[in-house]
C-alpha cells in the first residue's frame, strides 16, 4: 500500500481498533501483544511509513539485548524493570532521532508515541516467552493494519 497521510480521527480509530484487538488478545490467549497500544500504533505507522515499523522493529530488539545486559549487572523486576526497559527505548529512540532528524526528517514525523512503543514491546519479551510475544504482537498488529488499510482504501476511514 502506497504511504498514506490518516487524519486525527483515523489515528484514533486505529488506536481504539489496536486496543480491541489487544483485548481480544489477551482474553483468550493470556498474552499482552507488546502492550495494549502497540498493535494499533503499529498498524497504523505500516499504513503510513513501513520504514519507522522497521525503525521501531531495530529499536525494540536493541532495547531487548540491552535489558538482558542490564538485568545481569542490576536486579531489576516489577516496576523498576518497566521503568528501566521503557526508559531504554526512550533513550534509543531519542538518540535515533537526534542523529537522523537532519538527513530523514520524514522518517520522525508525528512519532511521539513511537517513542515508547520500543519499550512496551521489549518490556512484554522480558516478561512473556519472547517467540509467544512476537507472534501475539504480529498478529494483533496484521489484524489491525488490515481492517485499517481495508477502512482507509474504502473510503470508511478518512485520510488526506
Amino acid at each position: 500500500m502506497n504511504p498514506a497521510v490518516l487524519t486525527p480521527e483515523a489515528a484514533a480509530i486505529g488506536i481504539a481498533l489496536g486496543l480491541l484487538f489487544s483485548l481480544v488478545c489477551y482474553l483468550t490467549t493470556n498474552l499482552s501483544p507488546g502492550g495494549m497500544i502497540t498493535p494499533g500504533w503499529l498498524a497504523l505507522t505500516l499504513v503510513e511509513d513501513l520504514q519507522r515499523a522497521g525503525l521501531v522493529l531495530g529499536v525494540t530488539v536493541v532495547t531487548y539485548l540491552g535489558v538482558r545486559v542490564m538485568q545481569k549487572v542490576v536486579i531489576l523486576y516489577g516496576k523498576r524493570l518497566f521503568a528501566a526497559v521503557v526508559l531504554l527505548g526512550v533513550l534509543l529512540q531519542s538518540t535515533l532521532f537526534l542523529f537522523l532528524q537532519d538527513r530523514y526528517p520524514m522518517l520522525f514525523a508525528h512519532q511521539t508515541l513511537g517513542f515508547i512503543v520500543p519499550g512496551l514491546i521489549a518490556y512484554q519479551l522480558v516478561r512473556q516467552p519472547p517467540a509467544a510475544t512476537m507472534l501475539a504482537t504480529a498478529t494483533v498488529t496484521l489484524v489491525g493494519y488490515v481492517v485499517l488499510a481495508a477502512g482507509v482504501l474504502l473510503g470508511a476511514i478518512p485520510s488526506l
